[in-house]
């Protein structure tokens, strides 16, 4: 079985290697750039009352470019397992992961709905990231968003000859980007299987024509031996 890894690093990397322990080839190929940017202002030494991280790729930037020594001790709630990995290393700051891991998940968190109009709270994520979090904290406490990078399209130069059984994807904007290469690759969206990191990227992609997409929140030898089972057995 062959699969086309569209997720950029480290997550690439993670995922093929668990592959590759149930002898599947792996292609990693990321779709999206990122790029960090450069906040106008620095982020304020004192510590917030809650740190929202909505993407590895948030939590990386924070970690490497603004984290200060009095942030220590802060309670961050991270999206999913991927992005908790980077804080729970770092071992600053009091980590707790959603579960599930998506927006929902993350706003039916005790600390979410315990908030109060006068904590501050800093949502660490990207430009045209999730909406349904600022949204729904918006007005219920003192919400302070850091966009901490952009994520560029980019559409590799992979052979069309290659036949992939299944394409990962990690992202709506990643999923852009691979349904608008299918015809210059060559990929059938009804043949080739779809595997979303959450159900709202899965919707997505059946609204896109893909046929009966599956749902992978975590890369963990037991959950992607089910979902390549799965694969095998036509979804």
């Amino acid at each position: 079985m062959t699969h086309w890894i569209t997720y950029s690093e480290p997550s690439a990397a993670r995922l093929s290697a668990l592959l590759a322990t149930m002898g599947h080839k792996a292609v990693c190929e990321p779709v999206t750039r990122i790029d960090n940017l450069l906040l106008p202002h620095a982020m304020p030494s004192e510590r917030p009352d809650l740190i929202i991280a909505l993407s590895q790729h948030a939590v990386s930037a924070y970690l490497a470019n603004y984290f200060k020594p009095a942030h220590g001790g802060a309670v961050a709630l991270a999206i999913g397992p991927a992005t908790a990995a980077g804080l729970i290393q770092h071992g600053s700051l009091t980590v707790r992961v959603a579960d599930p891991a998506n927006s929902e998940g993350l706003l039916a968190m005790p600390e979410i709905r315990a908030l109060r109009p006068e904590q501050t709270v800093w949502l660490l994520t990207g430009e045209g990231g999730r909406e349904l979090v600022e949204q729904s904290l918006s007005g219920r406490c003192n919400l302070i968003r850091y966009n901490l990078y952009r994520r560029e399209g980019r559409l590799p130069a992979l052979a069309p000859q290659v036949s992939f059984e299944a394409i990962w994807v990690g992202s709506i904007h990643g999923l852009q980007q691979v349904d608008a290469g299918v015809e210059a690759l060559k990929i059938d969206r009804k043949k080739t299987t779809l595997v979303a990191s959450s159900e709202r990227i899965a919707i997505y992609a059946r609204g896109l024509g893909w046929t009966d997409p599956l749902v992978c929140e975590a890369f963990d030898l037991q959950t992607t031996q089910e979902i390549c089972a799965r694969i095998d057995h036509g979804g």
